[in-house]
């Protein structure tokens, strides 16, 4: 018969050598079991060498070695309490001393006990497995000892006597020397023990610390990082309770913890050993919280704690804490642990810091590229305004951004642009030294204010507002040393101010926004110029043309029905050529920008006014009729005539000047079929005698 392919004989055989070799070892490791075979060994060879009763001493020694084997197996199998293995241990003491008794008897010549030396190992060896038992065996071997003196006859009391002191007096120093050498060994390995407990704690503890800065090296202080931290601390170097954290001097909250049911979510440095901790920075070490009147539970079963704060260049940044059932789990040790963890975690918090700020710094410039791309789009300035304050909404993050801009004509710094739901700052008079764009034109520096008070601004109050505080900041926008206008940017959460970076990015975009400013100005100039005429102010030429394309493209689009009435008068100044002759070109120029005046003066906004070609100019009046445009062009006519300019020698020189006028029909296909009769009504002016108007 086989057992899983083993045959059954076989697999009988080992068992029976296992079992044997079990007890063999435990009757190896059994000090009396080792006792009671030296004795009997002992004992025999006594028996061998001297008178005895060979049969019963075998029968004993067989019974006193079976009975010590039986104790030795067995006890293990029982399981006794400790009060119990004392019991036994001196009952089985109790039996060597009865073996020796009888042994001594079998063998005893006359007075003569050769094996009653034998009760000094057994004393010895009970005295180096207890107190109680030394004084329990103790006595009876001595009591052994004293009895053949008791029953001594007179001649031999005196041998007898001194036999059983020598013995007795043995047997006391040996069990008290050997008592004296178990005790101090015991406390020599007791403290070996606690040393050895302590450097494996120790060793624990460093590569917990270890643990925790690889942790944070890899990661860095993410959730799940202090997650696995916590419970590190809490499985590897047996901490009841652990939590850790994270905020500034003001407030820190819960970022993660290990063996709460419930936990206390922030402390405001008010109140609580972590609140003492905010405001010391020093780590607190509370062997007994119910001592400690600062204490808060969260748990009602915590006894000691242990609080070190995360500090980096004196600025805090959170709390790691350690909590535990009894107060004699937290120690010195757990104390420099904390600190070492405390100092590893407040590293990797920083650099955690400094990398996000290198990476939103890095982003931060990234983002400024595309700014100066998208404002620079453009020079038309309405839409260079917009794309500013909506793009650097965007870059920095403000509820409101507001670009105010220097009205050149007026020299006034106007709110040009909104980026958020203050639009009623639109076309808002900004004076320097008022608020903070007005402060920043006045200093040209950057101006920021955490809490600013908009009550110091009536105008901004007066446009809507709120009165409330906020976080605000404005920087100047300055081009060539001159200040072309302001940028204000506006966050309402004053938890929420302007971070350091934010701030030195504001001055690179400010530049960015003055050069973009400047190019509109720039452009408008340039704009201008090409569509005046240097001499007149006037639109010159150019203009006139592109401006006559325009109104044939619109009436090409519409129906004759649809199409706009307008008129158009030329005008030509007379023997204006003679005039140049006999007093110069500079009287001359005088006289084109006398009636250039005229038709300024004279003209609505609406209307087109360019100088034509030499002395001759060109008006079309945007929605008149032909009598409307004769009677405008007569009064011009007659107010040239009045006027004076003074000649070379002071003498007053005038001049005058004929006109042509037509009116748009539902029969002209183009508008420059208009220009062409009032041409003509020009041409019939001037061939009737000049100085009049005539319409065509």
């Amino acid at each position: 018969m086989t057992i899983l392919g083993v045959p059954l004989s076989t697999s009988r055989g080992r068992r029976r050598s296992w079992v044997g070799n079990r007890t063999a070892r435990r009757l190896a490791a059994d000090p009396q079991a080792l006792l009671a075979l030296g004795l009997v060994a002992t004992t025999m060879a006594v028996g061998l060498v001297g008178p005895a009763d060979p049969m019963r001493l075998v029968g004993v020694s067989i019974e006193f070695l079976a009975a010590q084997a039986i104790a030795a197996v067995a006890a293990p199998y029982l399981r006794p309490s400790a009060s119990q293995r004392t019991m036994i241990a001196t009952a089985r003491f109790a039996l060597a001393i009865l073996y020796v008794s009888v042994a001594t008897s079998l063998i005893r010549t006359g007075e003569f006990r050769p094996t009653a030396a034998l009760f000094i190992p057994i004393v010895a060896l009970a005295a180096a497995q207890g107190t109680r038992q030394a004084i329990l065996v103790g006595s009876a071997a001595i009591l052994l000892y004293l009895l053949p003196v008791l029953t001594a006859t007179p001649d031999n009391l005196t041998i007898d006597a001194q036999r059983a002191i020598a013995l007795a007096g043995t047997a006391i120093l040996l069990s008290i020397g050997t008592r004296r050498s178990i005790s101090a060994l015991t406390v020599t390995v007791r403290r070996l023990g606690a040393s050895l407990a302590s450097n494996r704690r120790r060793t624990r503890q460093v590569a917990a610390v270890e643990s925790v800065g690889r942790l944070l090296a890899s990661t860095g202080p993410a959730p799940e990082t202090l997650e696995r931290i916590v419970g590190l601390l809490r499985d590897d170097l047996g901490y009841d309770f652990v939590s850790i954290y994270l905020g500034s001097a003001t407030r820190v909250t819960i970022a993660a913890q290990a063996g709460y049911d419930t936990v206390i979510d922030e402390f405001d440095g008010t109140s609580g050993v972590l609140g003492r901790v905010m405001r010391t920075r020093a780590l607190a070490f509370v062997p007994d919280v119910s001592v400690d009147p600062d204490y808060l539970s969260a748990s009602g079963v915590v006894r000691a704690e242990i609080s070190a704060p995360l500090i980096v260049d004196d600025e805090l940044l959170g709390i790691v804490n350690v909590e535990a059932r009894v107060t004699a789990e937290l120690d010195a040790s757990d104390v420099e642990t904390m600190r070492l963890v405390a100092e590893r975690m407040a590293s990797a918090l920083a650099l955690a810091g400094e990398r996000e700020r290198l990476a939103a710094r890095a982003d931060l410039f990234r983002r400024l590229t595309s700014f100066a791309t998208a404002v620079n789009a453009t020079l038309e300035p309405g839409r260079v305004h917009q794309a500013i304050v909506e793009e650097l909404a965007d870059l920095i993050g403000a509820d409101t951004v507001g670009l105010t801009v220097l009205d050149r004509p007026t020299g006034r710094y106007v709110m040009r642009a909104v980026a958020g739901p203050d639009q009623q700052y639109l076309g808002l008079v900004m004076e320097p030294g008022v608020g903070l764009a007005g402060r920043a034109i006045r200093d040209r520096a950057l101006v920021v204010n955490d809490r600013y008070d908009p009550a110091n601004h009536p105008a901004a109050i007066a446009a809507g507002m709120p009165a409330r505080p906020i976080a605000g900041v404005a920087v100047p926008l300055i081009r060539d040393d001159v200040v072309v206008g302001a940028l204000s940017l506006v966050r309402h959460d004053l938890d929420r101010p302007f971070a350091p970076d934010e701030l030195e990015a504001l001055p690179i975009v400010a530049g960015v926004v003055a050069l973009a400013i400047t190019n509109t100005f720039l452009h408008a100039e340039v704009t201008e110029l090409s569509v005046r005429d240097a001499l007149t102010g006037l639109f010159n030429r150019r203009y006139l043309d592109a401006t006559i394309a325009q109104f044939d493209a619109a009436r090409a689009r519409r129906t004759p029905e649809a199409r706009q009435v307008n008129a158009v008068a030329i005008f030509d100044l007379d023997h204006f050529g003679d005039i140049n002759k006999r007093h110069g070109h500079q009287v001359g120029d005088a006289i084109l920008r006398a009636f250039a005046d005229i038709l300024r003066g004279r003209f609505r906004g609406a209307d087109v006014v360019a100088r034509y070609g030499g002395e001759e100019f060109l008006a079309i009046l945007d929605g008149a009729s032909l009598d409307q445009a004769s009677a405008v062009a007569e009064e011009i006519r007659k107010s040239f005539a009045a006027i004076t300019v003074d000649g070379p020698d002071g003498a007053p020189i005038s001049a005058t000047v004929s006109a042509g006028c037509a009116a748009t029909t539902m029969d002209d296909e183009r508008f420059a079929d208009v220009v062409a009769r009032a041409d003509v009504g020009l041409v019939l002016a001037k061939r009737s005698g000049r100085n009049q108007v005539v319409a065509a």
